[in-house]
C-alpha cells in the first residue's frame, strides 16, 4: 500500500503532507516573521551538566558546565506548563531564610524535555554567555524567544563566575574568567556539533551556522570567541566592556563577521564612552549599534525582576571594591525604560539580526532600522547601521 502511495505521488507530482506543520514559516530567504514576537515553534528546555576533562580544577575534578538548552519543539508541546526559575536556589540555606517573601519566580513558556522539532532542522546554534556574578537563565525573555524562531540556544553557568559564588564571596577574579569563559563557549560549540546518536538532540544543530551572544562579561566572551574561533559566524554582544582593555593579547580585532552591539548610554557599570565607544570603533563592517539611550546595565537581562539590590541588603552581601547597590540598580530604576518597552526592542534587533545572518532571511535585514525601533517603542533607542 505504501508503495502505491509513493508511486501516486511520483506520477502526479504531489508532495507528502508536511510532518508537524507550523502555524507560519520561520525566517528564511522567503520569510521574515516579526522578530520581537514568538516564532512558529513551541520551545523545549533541557538542563545538562557537561564535564570538560581537559581542564581540571585544583582538586583534580573536571571543570563543570551546567548548561540550559532551549530548542524548537514539536507543535504538540504548545500550551503545556513551562519551566520556572527561582533565584532563591542560588543562595545558601541561611541566606534564603533572610530573603523577602516578595522575591518572584521567573516563569517561562519553555517545556521541560519536550520532543524536539527534528523534522524542521537542523537549526543554527547560538551560545549565550551570562554576566559576571549572574546565572545561565538571566535573559530568558531573549533566549526562549530565539528558540521559538528556530535556533538551538545553549547557556552555561560559567563555573566560578555565577551568582552562587558571589553570594558566598567566592567570585573568581576577572582575569580567570577572561581565560576560561571563551573556552567554555568553544567546548559547547564542539559538543553540540558532535552530539552522539544517543542524545535526544542529535542532529538538531547545523555546524555551519553558529552565533554567540552574551551580556556584560558574556559580551566580552562573545567578542573573544569570535576573534579566535572561525566557526562563529555572527555575534550580539550586549553592554560590552572595552576591547581596548580586554583584547590586549589579541591585537586589533578584525572579526570579519557581522556584529550587532547592543548597549545603553546611561550604563553606570560599564560607562558608554570608556567601553562601548572603543569597542564599536574596533568593529568592522557589517556592524550595527543599538543604543537604549536611557537604559542601564541590567536592562539587557531579566535580573531587574528580582530587585537584587534589596536582596543583597537582606543577606548582607558585600563584594569588595564594588558599590553593590549602585551596580544592582543599574538599569532597574524608574529612570530606565521598563522591560515591557525595552525587551521588545532588544529582541527585535537581536533575533532579527540572527534571522538575517544565520537563517538567510534577507527581508529580516531590512527590518533593522530606526523606523522599526520607533514603531515598537518611540524615543527609547537609536540605531547606527553600517552594513
Amino acid at each position: 500500500m505504501r508503495a502505491l502511495v509513493a508511486l501516486g505521488l511520483l506520477l502526479f507530482g504531489c508532495s507528502p503532507a508536511p510532518v508537524d506543520p507550523l502555524p507560519f514559516e520561520p525566517a528564511s530567504p522567503t520569510a521574515s516573521p516579526a522578530p520581537s514576537k514568538p516564532g512558529p515553534f513551541p520551545v523545549g528546555v533541557r538542563t545538562v551538566t557537561y564535564e570538560d576533562r581537559r581542564r581540571l580544577k585544583p582538586d583534580g575534578t573536571p571543570r563543570l558546565l551546567v548548561t540550559e538548552i532551549w530548542y524548537p519543539a514539536t507543535q504538540a508541546t504548545r500550551g503545556k506548563p513551562g519551566v520556572s526559575y527561582d533565584v532563591r536556589e542560588r543562595f545558601t540555606e541561611e541566606q534564603r531564610a533572610m530573603l523577602p517573601a516578595s522575591v518572584p519566580i521567573l516563569q517561562t513558556d519553555a517545556v521541560r524535555d519536550a520532543p524536539p522539532a527534528s523534522t524542521h532542522g537542523p537549526f543554527p546554534l547560538i551560545v549565550f554567555s551570562h554576566g559576571q556574578g549572574a546565572v545561565r537563565w538571566q535573559s530568558t525573555y531573549y533566549t526562549v524567544l530565539l528558540a521559538s524562531h528556530g535556533f538551538v540556544v545553549v547557556s552555561p553557568d560559567h563555573e566560578g563566575g555565577t551568582l552562587d559564588y558571589a553570594v558566598r564571596n567566592e567570585l573568581q577574579d576577572i582575569g580567570v574568567g577572561i581565560a576560561t569563559r571563551p573556552v567554555d563557549v568553544q567546548y559547547l560549540i564542539t559538543a553540540f556539533t558532535r552530539l552522539p546518536e544517543t542524545d535526544p538532540l542529535h542532529g538538531l544543530v547545523d555546524p555551519e551556522r553558529i552565533g554567540v551572544t552574551g551580556h556584560s562579561f558574556g559580551a566580552l566572551s562573545s567578542l573573544r570567541v569570535a576573534a579566535i574561533d572561525k566557526r562563529v559566524k555572527a555575534i550580539v554582544p550586549q553592554a560590552p566592556p572595552s576591547t581596548d582593555l580586554f583584547f590586549v593579547d589579541l591585537g586589533t580585532p578584525n572579526l570579519g563577521i557581522p556584529v550587532m552591539v547592543q548597549a545603553a548610554h546611561a550604563d553606570r557599570t560599564l560607562p558608554w564612552d570608556d567601553n562601548v565607544v572603543p569597542t564599536w570603533n574596533a568593529m568592522k563592517k557589517p556592524r550595527w549599534l543599538l543604543d537604549l539611550t536611557k537604559g542601564g546595565h541590567f536592562t539587557f537581562s531579566d535580573l531587574c525582576r528580582f530587585d537584587l539590590a534589596s536582596v543583597a541588603d537582606s543577606v548582607k552581601l558585600n563584594i569588595p571594591g564594588a558599590n553593590l547597590k549602585n551596580v544592582l540598580n543599574d538599569g532597574c530604576g524608574p529612570e530606565a525604560p521598563p522591560a515591557s518597552l525595552a525587551q521588545p526592542v532588544i529582541n527585535h534587533f537581536g533575533v532579527g539580526f540572527f534571522n538575517s545572518t544565520l537563517r538567510g532571511s534577507t527581508a529580516s535585514a531590512t527590518m533593522l532600522t530606526q523606523h522599526e525601533a520607533d514603531e515598537l517603542a518611540p524615543g527609547i533607542s537609536t540605531l547606527i547601521a553600517d552594513p
